[in-house]
């Protein structure tokens, strides 16, 4: 028996469950890849998500009301303690980093976990020289150049964790999400909730960890 082969039972048996796909040269293997949380937020009995400082706001929207109520909603199932708002502003960046500020909101009291960041959203039209078929059956590969004009959306965030208890930063990460689309009518309302809906996978798969398939090949020789 050929070495490579020798190793087929046991591969298939420490995969389990795994899907998997078997030809004469490689086994593939779909694996349940965990990533590890980066706090315990079951340590917190309650996440208050507070306002937002946004240094250049939005035209034709509240961004951080809409940003603050999107977040209270999308951690109430994840969360396992209560989420609640809090009208706590930060005004600058550096209130981000003041511990006593942090300490005061939370009255004393431990146990709470404060979601707060930087949002920016911009919103701009882009124009792009490209190609179009006019081709007919005498001669199908024929183009004309023509310009296509799209809105381009982009999200710019940062977001902090800070623990009430000791008012100190226990998450901090930046994120930048885009989106683009062929109507250039398309209002900020509905961009802003596709491009947080992209936030939130990431943001979450860092806070509460996750579950993703990952694909791994076994070659024989």
């Amino acid at each position: 028996m050929k070495a490579g082969k020798r190793w087929l039972p046991l591969v298939l048996a420490l995969a389990g469950g795994w899907a998997c796909s078997v030809n004469s040269s490689y086994l593939m293997l779909r694996l349940e890849a965990l990533s590890v949380p980066v706090l315990k937020t079951e340590d917190f009995r309650e996440m208050a998500v507070t306002d937002f400082y946004v240094p250049e706001p939005a035209l034709d929207l509240n961004l951080n009301q809409e940003v603050t109520d999107y977040f209270r909603a999308e951690l109430g199932p994840r969360f396992k303690g209560s989420v609640s708002r809090r009208s706590l502003v930060p005004d600058k960046e550096e209130t981000f980093k003041d511990e006593a500020f942090w300490k005061e909101a939370a009255g004393g009291a431990t146990g709470v976990l404060f979601l707060t960041g930087k949002i920016r959203l911009d919103q701009e039209l882009r124009k792009a020289l490209l190609n179009e078929d006019i081709g007919s059956r005498e001669n199908p590969f024929l183009q004309k150049k023509v310009w296509n004009e799209r809105k381009n959306f982009t999200l710019q965030t940062t977001l902090f964790l800070i623990d009430g208890g000791t008012g100190r930063v226990v998450f901090q990460k930046d994120y930048k999400e885009e989106a683009n689309y062929a109507n250039i009518k398309q209002p900020s309302a509905f961009a802003l909730f596709d491009l947080l809906q992209q936030l939130k996978v990431k943001f979450f798969r860092s806070v509460f960890g996750s579950a993703r398939i990952q694909e791994r090949y076994l070659l024989f020789r």
